[in-house]
């Protein structure tokens, strides 16, 4: 027994020694240095400066950022800034929110400030720009320690939160919306203040995400297609959004653990349980996987309903507009016994003021239509179909929007229908031959990798048989396809268990190829009937 007192205390000495050091060298010897370079520069520097009063500014708010981290890692670290003793548990609340190195932008910032105060040109600008590189390299330096002990977890908090201050393009976006948007939210309370939670929602438009952040102040951790982290300005922007990458077309194993990993840290999750936006406005159901891993969640799950969404941009359209839109927020899901898709799509279907919802066809590229009105909906003839006029120079057939963002026939002008009425006896219609495209093709070799730009595969002719796909010296039997979606408006996405491969449309619709492709494969559907109208 003696020993292991013996052991706790020397263990216990060897800490305050550590410490007593680190002490001695970063808050005493390492200020007195910068200080003594600061003056020594002065003597040498052409310009001067006077003392500055509001550089106190600058170092209360250096001081602030330090003792604010100092306190987050005591607190919910139960540890103290030494790299050789570091916290046991990994911090990224307070300070930790906005960068992962608070402390050294504190002290940065203090020394600068202290520049400023004492009028030393060589401290505030020579010391100033020589630390940052320092501290940069040191953290970096320290962050292998810090992936090392704890692993996924701090991967994940890297692509979260930067090494430097940088942009926080969610609250950019966020305020923005709330100033410009004729937007109208009902049910606020029922989004939990603190704590996890899934807000779950009906995707209809590319703008749904900015829509959804207007419900609440909280940041929305939102799962996204995998195809916005490939590369360019969208990237850069959705890496700054906390967003998870999700690939659509497998079973992705990553981004489930990521999404566990964030509610386990108490954030609010949003995801849109159809997977993609719905071309014609009608709720398409929840996605069985999706439905199942919220099921099994020990966390709330919160239903919401975007109503106006479709209006204010059909995908078939690739515009976004000024509409009224409306979201409804429900009380959180009760699973109980019952299948978890059932639960989740009558809980959103109960918030749509519509199903299928309304679209004005007023000032958008009615051309466009043909992406989702491909043939007549009479006399399913495609050579005498003008889509852009809503005319069949087959049968006669005609329809008129109405100012309801209906759609009225010249043979019944009394009778209205949504977009997704009319174009459903388009989209049931059996595919007789071949279906030919000029299209740009992409390929991921290995769908288990980091998300990276695909390899360019040129142009050619895509060609889908009952059969078989085939892209210039390509051939992929349909019964090796797991998956099909479509992403944007123009581009067709299909995956086997190990590969993944797009092609961009330059003509048709990809609507009716993926379409298609799953009645080929008999690939199970989930778009139903619509189910409510108010």
């Amino acid at each position: 027994m003696g020993s292991v007192v013996s052991a706790q205390r020397g263990s216990r000495l060897a800490r305050a020694g550590i410490v007593l050091v680190y002490v001695a060298v970063f808050w005493v010897a390492l200020p007195l240095l910068l200080w003594w370079l600061g003056t020594w520069f002065d003597g040498r520097l052409p310009v001067a400066l006077e003392a500055w009063s509001g550089g106190w500014i600058v170092v209360a708010c250096g001081g602030a950022l330090m003792l604010a981290s100092i306190l987050a890692l005591g607190v919910r670290g139960r540890g103290l800034p030494v790299s050789a003793l570091p916290p046991p548990r990994l911090v990224v609340s307070g300070p930790y929110r906005w960068v992962r190195h608070p402390v050294y932008v504190g002290f940065h910032l203090t020394v600068v400030g202290a520049g400023l105060v004492i009028g030393s040109a060589g401290m505030a600008l020579v010391v100033g720009a020589a630390l940052l590189p320092a501290w940069v390299g040191y953290a970096l330096v320290e962050e292998r320690g810090l992936r090392r002990r704890f692993g996924a977890a701090y991967h994940s908090y890297q692509r979260q939160v930067g090494l430097l201050p940088r942009l926080d393009v969610y609250r950019l976006a966020q305020v923005l919306a709330r100033v410009a948007l004729p937007l109208r939210v009902e049910g606020r309370a029922h989004v939990p203040r603190t704590g996890a939670a899934v807000l779950v929602a009906n995707h209809a438009c590319y703008a749904d995400p900015v829509f959804l952040q207007c419900v609440t102040w909280r940041r929305i951790h939102f799962l996204a297609t995998a195809e916005a982290f490939r590369g360019g300005a969208l990237a850069w922007a959705m890496r700054r959004t906390a967003a998870v990458p999700l690939r659509r077309y497998r079973v992705d194993p990553a981004a489930t653990r990521e999404l566990l990993r964030r509610l386990d840290q108490g954030a609010l999750v949003g995801v849109f349980v159809e997977g993609e936006r719905s071309p014609l406005g009608v709720y398409q159901g929840a996605l069985p996987q999706v439905a199942r891993m919220l099921g099994t969640l020990a966390v709330p799950v919160v239903p919401v309903g975007i109503c106006g969404n479709y209006d204010a941009g059909p995908r078939w359209a690739e515009r976004l507009r000024l509409r009224p839109v409306r979201v409804r927020i429900g009380a959180p899901v009760t699973f109980g016994g019952g299948a978890a898709a059932k639960v989740v799509d009558r809980a959103i279907g109960e918030l749509l003021d519509e199903d299928p919802q309304s679209v004005h066809v007023g000032g958008l590229d009615r051309a466009k239509l043909g992406r989702v009105l491909w043939r007549c909906p009479t006399c399913r003839d495609e050579a005498s179909w003008r889509p852009a006029e809503l005319r069949c120079g087959a049968c006669g057939a005609a329809w008129q929007p109405s100012p309801g963002g209906r759609f009225r026939s010249a043979g019944c002008p009394a009778a209205e229908v949504t977009l997704a009425e009319l174009a459903r006896p388009v989209w049931q219609a059996e595919e007789v031959g071949a279906l030919r495209g000029w299209a740009r093709g992409a390929h991921e070799p290995s769908a288990f990798g980091p998300i990276a730009p695909l390899v360019r595969l040129g142009e050619d002719w895509l060609e889908i048989t009952p059969n078989a796909l085939r892209f210039g010296g390509l051939a992929v039997p349909l019964a090796s396809l797991r998956t099909t979606s479509t992403e944007r408006t123009d581009t067709l996405q299909v995956a086997t268990a190990d590969e993944m491969w797009q092609f961009r449309m330059r003509e048709g619709s990809v609507f009716r190829l993926q379409r298609a492709l799953d009645r080929w494969r008999g690939a199970p559907t989930r778009r139903r009937r619509p189910t409510r109208r108010r």
